[in-house]
């Protein structure tokens, strides 16, 4: 697959998850226009809702699918672990977090986290946990686990963890495709052991 059409797939995927959001802000902006002075408060509150909802996409796919720039950058965990949650958890889908909220990880490695907990969500069909694992004091020593009632992986996700790209890739599984080459990027790689209730993504130095 071509650099350009993995870039594609994922313009087309943040378009679709901003497209809920955004479009409860127009929906919920018309409400108000439509409504007497001073009468408006739950049509605010939704467009408020739905704005918050849509600055937290932007921030985890910005982290997750854009670029690293220096290498050398850090970030909280508690930052991390907010992004996350705010976009990764619902009410079918709880978070368990491990790493210390006051430490710092790589942006690289945080890259890496994001891609692997939103891989790691995608397979929690009937939904479940989420938990986010460290492993040694190394950023990229750190563990990713979904456990639930289904766990849905198909044989093309599969080749697609496996760095094989050249079966047709939607742009809703596009963090399948980057798993590889940002954990390569990374000087890392990822490990895969999946269940019929249990999904484990594993990520070590090399």
């Amino acid at each position: 697959m071509k650099d350009l059409d993995l870039t594609g797939l994922v313009s087309a995927r943040i378009c679709h998850d901003l497209a809920s959001p955004i479009g409860a802000l127009v929906n919920g902006a018309d409400l108000i226009s439509e409504l007497e002075p001073g009468t408006a408060a739950d049509e605010l509150a939704l467009v408020a809702q739905s704005a918050r909802r849509a600055a937290a996409i932007l921030k985890f796919h910005r982290l997750a699918f854009g670029s690293t720039g220096d290498a050398e950058a850090r970030m909280s965990h508690r930052e991390l672990h907010s992004r996350v949650e705010q976009v990764l958890t619902s009410p079918r889908v709880s978070l368990e977090w491990e790493p210390a909220e006051n430490g710092e990880i790589s942006v690289p490695a945080a890259r890496l986290a994001a891609l692997m907990l939103l891989t790691a969500r995608a397979a929690l069909g009937r939904g479940g946990v989420l938990a986010m694992i460290p492993g040694s004091k190394r950023d990229l020593s750190m563990v990713v686990r979904a456990t639930g009632p289904q766990i849905r992986l198909t044989n093309e996700q599969r080749r697609y963890l496996a760095g094989d790209l050249d079966a047709d890739l939607p742009s809703r599984q596009v963090e399948f495709a980057l798993m590889v080459p940002v954990a390569r990027h990374a000087g890392a790689q990822v490990r895969l052991d999946v269940s019929e209730t249990a999904l484990t993504l594993e990520a070590a130095p090399v």
